[in-house]
């Protein structure tokens, strides 16, 4: 991947370029921002440019062996780490769950899934992951097996006689006996050595921080989002400024809605049906809709909850008389509904859906959550 292949990121670009040119190469580096932001593009672009053989001022040439290895995945030098799904053996030990992948302990067992993830959309999410892997109600870790087998490749020798580098991606997966047994590679790595770690919040031990250079990778600017999304998609400007605007700079969610309405649709259905039934209490309503949702898997149900806090908030905009950019049928329902909104319950509302996600997060029981989050929004809708 090259610098002109990632969206965006015009300062973090020029700052990793400036270090590459001038040699200030930290063997130890954390990448982290929101998810949809581009910061696993940005070091693979990042990790391209350092080997390219024929680079310029500004960018990898793509064209030489060394680009071209990295841009398939390929290079036997480039190895990745991202987030597994583990569960207890009989023996008391770590191994995968059973699924597409069959039994998984270590990144590689599966790096065939990753590469094909990858390629099909770089700016994937561990939703995205975890789909892939078919393993989407399930916990996800990086586990001792892989500080094992990071030790064992950064001890051997490079293939091609330039830098050896880890990837570890969602690197706030990983549990502390994981981050303990990596801490004296990222303290006193081989020679020629690279560790990059990305990360979607900078939930990491203490140990790690204080290891590591930090680049923050902030949300995409809406202009540079809207002028891909025209290209790519071929949208009108204002369709394209929807998105942009409704994504809040989630690169993500930005393509979900541009390519495909009808995971949009779905939950817009479902939060129309929510508040409705919230409104009347009507009990076998939310209990047929409690049991829908609590069966779409968590990080589905994170990604409607970001959707429901994203609708409140438009429906305060429009009850303060704010201009709003919404689809049509969104727009419809939230003028209606937000006449049964005030201001005071609505920022309420917003307040409990945000506790709704990270409860979820923190691998709450579904049905229990949404059905007092139901009785909950009942009450301040009342």
């Amino acid at each position: 991947m090259q610098f002109s292949e990632v969206i965006g990121q015009k300062r973090v670009k020029q700052s990793i370029l400036q270090s590459a040119r001038e040699g200030r190469i930290s063997h130890a580096q954390l990448f982290a921002g929101p998810e949809g932001n581009g910061a696993l593009p940005l070091v693979m672009a990042y990790i391209q440019y350092l080997f390219c053989k024929n680079k310029s001022e500004t960018d990898s040439c793509g064209e030489c062996p060394e680009c071209r290895k990295i841009a398939k995945l390929m290079h036997p030098d480039v190895h990745f780490v991202y987030p597994l799904s583990l569960t207890k053996s009989k023996e008391g030990g770590i191994r995968g769950t059973e699924s597409k992948s069959g039994g998984i302990s270590k990144s590689i067992d599966v790096f065939h899934q990753w590469k094909e993830a990858f390629l099909q959309n770089p700016y994937l999410s561990l939703a995205d992951w975890m789909e892939a892997l078919e393993v989407e109600n399930k916990q996800m870790v990086i586990g001792v097996d892989e500080a094992r087998e990071i030790i064992h490749q950064l001890s051997l020798t490079s293939f091609e006689g330039s830098y050896k580098v880890v990837i570890m991606w969602m690197a706030e997966k990983m549990n502390i006996t994981t981050a303990n047994k990596i801490l004296k590679v990222l303290e006193e790595p081989p020679d020629k050595t690279i560790f990059i770690l990305i990360t979607e919040n900078s939930h990491l031990p203490i140990t790690i921080l204080s290891r590591t250079q930090l680049t923050r990778v902030p949300r995409i600017d809406e202009e540079e989002m809207i002028a891909d999304l025209i290209c790519k998609y071929e949208l009108t400007g204002e369709a394209a400024r929807y998105i942009a605007q409704t994504s809040e700079g989630n690169y993500r969610v930005a393509r979900i809605l541009a390519s495909d309405k009808e995971h949009t649709d779905f939950h817009f259905q479902k939060f129309a049906e929510w508040m409705r039934i919230c409104m009347k209490l009507n009990g076998e309503g939310i209990i047929g809709w409690v049991t829908e949702m609590a069966g779409i898997g968590r990080e589905k149900q994170k990604q409607f909850m970001a959707y429901c806090i994203q609708l409140i908030r438009q429906s305060l905009l429009l009850g303060v008389g704010f201009p709003v950019r919404l689809r049509q049928n969104e727009e419809e329902f939230l003028i209606k509904f937000s006449t049964y909104l005030p201001f005071s319950q609505a920022a309420l509302i917003a307040e409990e859906l945000n506790k709704v996600f990270h409860a979820i997060e923190r691998n709450a029981n579904p049905k229990i959550l949404f059905m007092s989050t139901s009785i909950r929004i009942h009450q301040l809708l009342k």
